[in-house]
């Protein structure tokens, strides 16, 4: 994307002129050095915070980023790092990041603004505690207005999935994930830091949190359609947040497809005010078209924030005009998105509607824990894994989780001992899909990625047709004719982005309708060139086999064993497991809502 829909992100640092406090040993790092700046890297583990320590001499501001090394994710990965001038003085600083979703390892780069020689001197890393990067985020939370956040009536009734894991976690090291969908607006809301810190704040019991995003520009609903079925229901979310624009029409598309396949419970935020909104008025904070977007989220049982009319209240408050919390005509500044991430946590708070108990609310039926011997509404846990037995299991629904206790002294069940309606675990015809991604050498357009010029979404075939493997679009010539690749199937035949097309195997359609921008602003050039790609694996939804002493001795774990079955009821078989024994705690199982 363009550099004006990065979010600015100001570096949490912190000055002293002693050295800083720390516990525990630094490691050694590998350092080389580069013209614009001193460059390292370092292992890390996802999710955790991390806290670099130097020494700085400089009568400017010094800027760098951290980026995390990671397969999974492509965006949310880099860090803004920033020093404030010391006056010429040396300062010691310390600099913190946290960890993206899926990173293994970290490279920092650092170097001045400008020309100056100024360096960040004998670099150290180590990982931080929870609470030193509270204080950092604290300390740069602070240069902002402060807000009354309290919980309101309503706040939170349509999140009771996701608060529930919060107060009382079946497993509480086990994290949970939140997954940002959406256009360059969430790309500008960060990574997630201030929900992090939201919940750390006010559910301390609650796991780690994972955040990622999948983001492009200017995507509206219609395309962000395709990535919450490509993309977001194979991660299997715990919460998804959209902070988009577009039709009330497409987005009901999008959640009626998604509420049928996934029981997350979603977030639809309306986007802040714009320069072109000139004026705060009612009819700028509420017009038709969010209007329309409101009522689709509130059927689907999404929770609605109502970000146009709080950022309007805000900056009422404060006497402002709407370019105060934007960075350019349409982008929000950090300062305006820290205050829509701010309006989007005061709804995770536990406060069900008057006279309505948590338990009660249509969607916490959507996620039921069978623990050992239960027996109720068609729904039954039977039999033992002692002693070489079996465990019977019937539910309703399209996902089942095994929670089980780790023990050093477990045993393994290999997915020929597992069966779902009498199927092989290895065998079962429930199938999800990655994120369609170009190929490095793809042609670069001008303005935004590759990504933003390419489809968005394929739809497969009869599930007993499928065949999991990594599959291939490779264009043509400059008119939009391509060839079909699996990469087990081989050539599936060719087609036309200008038309829908289904490969000769009957596995994959490719619609044109969310092939975005495959036609250039006059209507009449192909954006992509000879020789593009495009990939994506269909992968079969199951589990590859469950060991029971695979961590820590007594960890309470949650392994999803099979998603996307056919809505109705199952019958699942376990065992006889190989080894000497496993606990299980209870079968978790998704019932998606519509």
């Amino acid at each position: 994307m363009a550099k004006a829909e990065e979010p600015e992100k100001v570096g949490l640092s912190l000055l002293s002129d002693a050295p800083f406090p720390h516990a525990g040993e630094w490691p050694d790092l590998p350092l080389t050095f580069a013209d614009k700046g001193e460059s390292f890297s370092f292992p890390v583990a996802e999710g955790l915070p991390y806290r670099i320590e130097g020494i700085v001499t400089t009568d400017v501001p010094l800027s760098g980023v951290v980026s995390c090394e990671s397969g999974e994710i492509y965006y949310g990965k880099t860090t803004v790092l920033s020093v404030p001038a010391t006056g010429g003085v040396a300062k010691h600083v310390a600099l913190f990041f946290r960890a993206a979703t899926g990173a293994i390892s970290a490279s920092v780069q650092f170097g001045p603004r400008g020309r100056e020689t100024a360096r960040l001197g004998s670099p150290r890393v180590r990982q931080a505690t929870e609470a030193e990067y509270a204080a950092a985020y604290a300390a740069w939370r602070s240069q902002f207005p402060a807000r009354d956040l309290s919980p309101r009536p309503g706040d939170g009734a349509q999140l009771s999935g996701f608060l529930s894991k919060l107060t009382d976690p079946v497993a509480p090291r086990q994290p949970l994930r939140v997954i940002g969908i959406g256009s360059s607006y969430t790309n500008m809301l960060g990574n997630g830091e201030r929900l992090i810190q939201w919940i750390r704040e006010h559910f301390p019991q609650a796991p780690p949190i994972l955040y990622e995003k999948h983001v492009g520009s200017a995507v509206e609903f219609d395309f962000t359609r395709g990535w919450m079925r490509q993309h977001v229901l194979g991660r299997q979310p715990d919460l998804v947040i959209l902070y988009s624009g577009g039709k009330a029409a497409d987005l009901e598309k999008l959640l009626a497809d998604f509420r049928s396949h996934s029981s997350a419970d979603i977030i639809v935020a309306s986007l802040h005010l714009r320069e072109q909104d000139r004026e705060i008025t009612e009819a700028t904070i509420d017009p038709p078209e969010w209007r329309a977007i409101r009522e689709v989220a509130r059927k689907y049982r999404c929770e609605w924030v109502d970000n146009r009319i709080e950022w309007a209240a805000y900056l009422r408050e404060h006497r402002r005009d709407i370019p105060w919390l934007l960075k350019d005509a349409v982008h929000q500044s950090d300062h305006g998105a820290l205050v829509i991430n701010e309006n989007i946590c005061r709804h995770l708070v536990a406060n069900p509607a008057p006279g309505a108990s948590a338990e009660a609310t249509p969607r916490s039926a959507a996620e039921r824990l069978l623990r050992p011997g239960h027996e109720a509404d068609g729904e039954s846990v039977s039999g033992s894994l002692d002693g070489g037995g079996k465990v019977t299991v019937r539910f309703r629904g399209s996902r089942i989780d095994l929670v089980g206790r780790r023990s050093q002294a477990g045993g393994v069940l290999e997915p020929g001992a597992i069966q779902i309606d009498g199927v092989a675990l290895d065998e079962v015809p429930a199938f999800v899909t990655t994120v369609i991604v170009p190929g490095a050498g793809n042609h670069r357009p001008e303005r935004g990625s590759a990504a933003d010029r390419s489809p968005h979404l394929v739809r497969l075939g009869e599930p007993a047709w499928l065949v999991p493997q990594r599959w291939t679009i490779r264009m043509h010539g400059d008119a939009g004719a391509y060839e079909l690749i699996g990469s087990i199937t081989g050539h599936d035949g060719y087609g036309h982005n200008g038309g829908d097309f289904t490969g000769r195997s009957g596995q994959i359609t490719v619609p044109s309708e969310l092939w975005r921008r495959r036609l250039e602003a006059d209507g009449e050039t192909y954006s992509n060139r000879d020789g593009d790609t495009f990939t994506w694996e269909v992968r079969r939804a199951v589990a590859d086999r469950v060991d029971f002493a695979e961590g820590p001795e007594g960890e309470v774990f949650i392994l999803p064993l099979a998603d996307q079955l056919p809505r109705g009821v199952h019958t699942l078989e376990m065992g006889p497991l190989r080894g000497d024994g496993g606990e299980i705690i209870g079968f978790r199982v998704h019932e998606p809502p519509f």
